[in-house]
């Protein structure tokens, strides 16, 4: 087995459990390594520090599987596979849908396994996971979880970047068109094929929840990045009045129509197709109020230096947002970029706020639901910030 040496004093974070190596840590490799080939981790006396998979193509060369002098093989991932499992099964008296895997947090960067009732959604997100462990990966989930089929959602932008394919496909079994999602009394429908991440936002569930006892018959309720509704949905269980769902995926829409239909509602609903930014303004510009909006776009912020112009983009949709709020009104702006911090979003919802003339008081603050665990010691696996503010009468 190869041997990567890391310069002096780089040994420290992988010690505290941070899962990567990246390419300008390393002094020196012994032997020959490609992708997905399995190293060990070592500072400069030979001294194992981890063992892990070569990701090649990337600036994290090495995903860190284990800080112990153990083996690295199947045996090892199918018990990672099934630990993180058994953390979740609670979950299930509330919900037929889990995020059953989360990457780095459960133990093998770039493996996300979302189970949707009798079926998974897997993604790897490198080629090197790939190459290292795939049939492992699949065998493991089909012992663990027993699904009636898997499909594989590997369509993600870095795959891209590192020059191979995205992939998506039946693995195993067959998959359905729609999946019924029970999740806290509410339905909707799963497109695991077509629908946008691996299928749902699952990462979603606590901020869904807590909206729900703000709500009532008199609420006017704004679905602003909708995707398939799952704010929508909530409000529209709740009573709301009136509900608009926002989005610019026609096909995200469509499976708002679905899950209405599937819920039996009949609350005035509508969805509008556009770019949101716009949709706030038309909104604005026709006279409209609601009493409580969400604003859960898409991650606006890829990378670092992308934070400037993520704030940038935050403020202007809190700035049209808060032209639409009654006063005494609720805003939920969301973000699932792991680079916007919570501070970053309570300045620019402050800014947006003042220039409107708006006092606001925070009524709430979510994060990911534990079935995206997040790990003190890998700052990325917390990514989502929900800030939920009232306007207050001034």
């Amino acid at each position: 087995m190869a041997k990567v040496i890391l310069e002096s004093g780089k040994e420290k974070k992988i010690r505290n459990f941070y899962p990567n190596v990246f390419k300008d840590e390393i002094q020196d490799i012994l032997g020959n390594v490609s992708n997905g080939d399995i190293v060990e981790v070592c500072i400069t006396d030979g001294e194992l520090v981890a063992k892990g998979y070569v990701a090649e193509a990337t600036n994290a060369f090495v995903r860190v599987l284990t800080t112990k002098d153990i083996a690295v093989d199947k045996t090892l991932i199918l018990e990672k596979i099934k630990r993180a499992y058994e953390k979740r099964k609670h979950l299930l008296a509330e919900t037929n849908c889990v995020r059953a895997f989360y990457s780095e947090a459960d133990g093998i960067p770039g493996l996300i396994i979302d189970k949707f009732d009798k079926y998974v959604s897997v993604q790897f997100r490198n080629s090197g996971l790939e190459v290292a462990f795939r049939q492992e990966i699949i065998n493991a989930i089909k012992k663990v979880m027993k699904p009636k089929g898997i499909y594989e959602r590997s369509d993600v932008e870095n795959r891209t970047h590192e020059g191979v394919e995205q992939q998506t496909g039946i693995i195993y079994g067959e998959i359905p068109e729609r999946i019924v999602m029970e999740d806290n009394g509410l339905k909707y429908y799963v497109d695991i094929i077509d629908g946008q991440k691996t299928g749902f936002f699952l990462d979603q569930r606590d901020s869904r929840k807590f909206i729900r006892p703000f709500l009532n018959e008199n609420t006017r309720f704004l679905d602003v990045f909708s995707s398939s509704g799952g704010f929508s949905v909530a409000a529209l269980k709740e009573g709301c009045k009136k509900v608009i769902a926002i989005d610019k995926e026609p096909h995200a829409l469509e499976l708002c129509k679905e899950n209405y239909e599937l819920n039996e509602f009949t609350n005035d609903f509508e969805t509008a197709e556009g770019d949101a930014f716009l949709m706030l303004k038309i909104l604005a510009n026709r006279g409209e109020k609601f009493d409580v909006i969400t604003l859960d776009p898409p991650s606006l912020i890829k990378k670092k230096i992308d934070i400037h112009r993520g704030r940038d983009m935050f403020f202007s949709l809190c700035d049209e947002s808060f032209k639409l709020i009654e006063d005494g009104g609720i805003v939920g702006i969301i973000t699932c970029a792991y680079h916007m911090s919570l501070q970053d979003l309570i300045e620019v919802t402050r800014m947006a706020a003042s220039k409107n003339g708006k006092l606001l008081q925070v009524i709430g603050v979510n994060y990911q639901p534990e079935d995206h665990p997040w790990i003190l010691h890998v700052p990325e696996t917390l990514y989502l910030k929900a800030l939920w503010v009232r306007v207050v009468n001034n």
